[in-house]
């Protein structure tokens, strides 16, 4: 099983420090915006407008700029119901199964989140009090489900290689 990033046994590479990053910004910024937006709220009893959508399209960002390295590190909620039933190369065999499913969601979401993107960029839609367009980030999101999908599919090389030589991936 993979170490956790920042772990002794695996250091943060700049892959994840840049990830960290990234899906730090939009957590900043749902803190900066509800503390203001409350703050004005209940001194001046003038609420931040669109702070709502700015929190909606920064939850987006902050859950996709992370799944990378979550998928990447295998951080994922898992539930194991039958871990403790299987070993040796049936554990493998379902560890592998397990990676392949996962890069097909993985692949699909990215799919189907562009599609959205591009139906809404040939539209036009856009959000409702501040008029953000939702394309550009349904267009990050679909990239950041593709890196995704590329990690897992990498986890799933890495599976299959323990499969095939009897090692744990």
């Amino acid at each position: 099983m993979t170490q956790p990033a920042g772990s002794a046994a695996n250091p943060p590479d700049a892959f994840d420090r840049a990830l960290g990053a990234l899906s730090a910004i939009p957590v900043a910024l749902i803190v900066a915006v509800t503390f203001v937006d409350v703050f004005a709220r209940y001194v001046f009893s003038a609420p931040v407008r669109g702070s709502v959508e700015i929190v909606e399209y920064a939850m987006a960002l902050v859950i996709f700029t992370a799944l990378p390295l979550v998928t990447r590190h295998r951080g994922h909620v898992t539930v194991s119901l039958v871990d403790g039933l299987m070993r040796g190369t049936a554990n493998r065999l379902k560890i592998f199964l397990c990676d392949l499913l996962s890069t097909a969601v993985l692949g699909v979401q990215a799919w189907r989140l562009w599609i959205q993107a591009a139906d809404d960029l040939a539209h036009g839609s856009r959000s409702v009090v501040l008029g953000w367009p939702h394309a550009p980030l349904y267009y990050a999101m679909a990239v950041l489900a593709a890196v995704s999908t590329f990690c897992m599919l990498w986890l799933s090389w890495r599976s299959l290689r323990g499969l095939v030589s009897g090692e744990s991936a």
